[in-house]
């Protein structure tokens, strides 16, 4: 589009391969939804609409790869980053193959200071790469496998196992679509670092969170930059957005009435956040509509809840209430996730309400070991989350200090550093969760 001199020409262009881009998506996600969602509605309104679901399979990971070729057009119409001239450079950059099913989504900007330089061996970057492979497999075999077999029998009958044995599901799914996820882009990110390339990263221990808008600083961040470039800036700064702005700040005063466009750009922005995950409501919901209820509701309550940590002089930043802080957060995630992982909208508020249900008891007779995992490996997978709690913990530790756990361990003497290696190899091998149709190469995120 560079060669392109006039500005109205730029704009159709951009606006075509848009269209095709996004129309392949939209084709394969989210004709059906609409097709359904019409039917519903003119089911609602008495005007029958005969149209079926086409069903078509959509590629692995046409998600990702779609917002990345669709980041870098609108990146390059803004002169933000320099079109690449070369055909074969922009495939690799569209189509290198640690990205491609699950992200993360990069920025041509970024990722091309190290995909197209020459590379030389450093003995460091290749280790570093590989060890965090490990703990990528680390994380899928040994915890989200496991994890997976709770989940599937609790949420494959919500009825008989009803009350906390939701809550113990959904805590659990919390846990293996983190460590799928996550494991994912670690054994991606390592890759690509052993190849010398550095790529974006993705997590940084969501669920140690005290907000839900912190919580999406850390969770599947290049999705949430993403968003907030290409979609929330732009509709802000649209003229009916503008527009909306003014006719508020009229009505309502310029302190309350500047919200109300923003508020208004939360909502698209979810609603397309949510969208983003599947042309399915549920997805709509717990993955964007309902966060975005969090953070309104919690912006517009802030002032009535600092006056009354005011009053009952409460330390907001001892670790108790830090603490809390993140239990809540996490707390409010879960309730999402029960919509991410439920069939439907409607079954996510039925075990919801089944969730009310007291039965405490669950946690001494022995009832959780009922659940497809025995106890040893019921063991087990309480000692990875362990392991993976404590990890994390000293990654934010030493995240605060310019520095990483590999880094620390490199520092160590060569005895630890091997019996730390080994210890992983061998956990994952002796370990790893194989189970009836098992499938090393599935992973939740690719269907997205």
């Amino acid at each position: 589009m560079e060669w392109v001199e006039k500005q109205h020409r730029k704009k159709r262009i951009l606006a075509s391969i848009l269209a095709l881009n996004l129309g392949i998506l939209f084709l394969f996600k989210y004709l059906d939804f609409f097709i359904y969602t019409g039917r519903i509605a003119g089911t609602a309104f008495g005007i029958p609409i005969d149209l079926k679901e086409i069903s078509l399979i959509a590629p692995l990971g046409i998600s990702f790869y779609t917002l990345q070729t669709v980041g870098y057009l609108l990146d390059v119409s803004r002169g933000t980053c320099r079109a690449e001239k070369k055909f074969l450079n922009y495939a690799l950059f569209a189509g290198f193959f640690p990205q491609l099913v699950q992200g993360p989504i990069n920025r041509y900007a970024e990722l091309s200071k190290t995909l197209y330089s020459e590379k030389e061996f450093h003995y460091e970057q290749v280790t570093f790469g590989l060890q965090r492979i490990l703990w990528g497999l680390f994380k899928k075999l040994v915890i989200s496998e496991r994890m997976a077999v709770i989940v599937n029998t609790i949420y494959g009958d919500y009825v008989t196992y009803s009350g906390l044995y939701i809550a113990v599901g959904t805590v659990c799914f919390a846990f293996q679509l983190y460590t799928d996820f996550s494991g994912a882009m670690d054994i991606a990110l390592g890759l690509s670092e052993a190849l010398g390339i550095r790529m974006a990263e993705n997590f940084e221990t969501p669920f140690f969170a005290r907000s839900i808008s912190e919580y999406w600083r850390r969770w599947h961040i290049t999705l949430g930059t993403w968003m907030k470039d290409y979609i929330f800036y732009p509709v802000l700064k649209s003229d009916l957005f503008v527009a909306i702005g003014d006719a508020a700040r009229k009505k309502l005063g310029k302190k309350r009435g500047k919200k109300v466009p923003t508020y208004l750009g939360m909502a698209v922005l979810w609603f397309t956040v949510g969208m983003w995950h599947g042309g399915a409501w549920k997805y709509i919901i717990g993955s964007g509509l309902l966060h975005c209820f969090y953070i309104i509701s919690g912006q517009m309550l802030e002032p009535a809840f600092k006056k009354l940590t005011h009053v009952f002089k409460v330390n907001t930043e001892c670790y108790s209430f830090r603490l809390f802080q993140s239990l809540r957060t996490f707390f409010l995630v879960c309730i999402g996730f029960v919509f991410f992982r439920a069939p439907s909208a409607g079954t996510a508020v039925k075990m919801l309400r089944a969730s009310m249900q007291i039965n405490i008891w669950i946690f001494t007779d022995g009832s959780l070991l009922n659940l497809g995992l025995d106890a040893p490996d019921f063991t087990i997978g309480i000692l990875a989350l362990g392991i993976l709690f404590l990890v994390s913990l000293l990654q934010q530790k030493f995240h605060a200090e310019g520095n990483t756990v590999r880094g620390i361990l490199a520092q160590q003497n060569l005895p630890f550093r091997w019996i730390a290696y080994y210890g992983l190899i061998f956990s994952i091998i002796i370990f790893g969760f194989y189970g009836p149709g098992y499938d090393a190469s599935e992973f939740i995120y690719q269907n997205f």
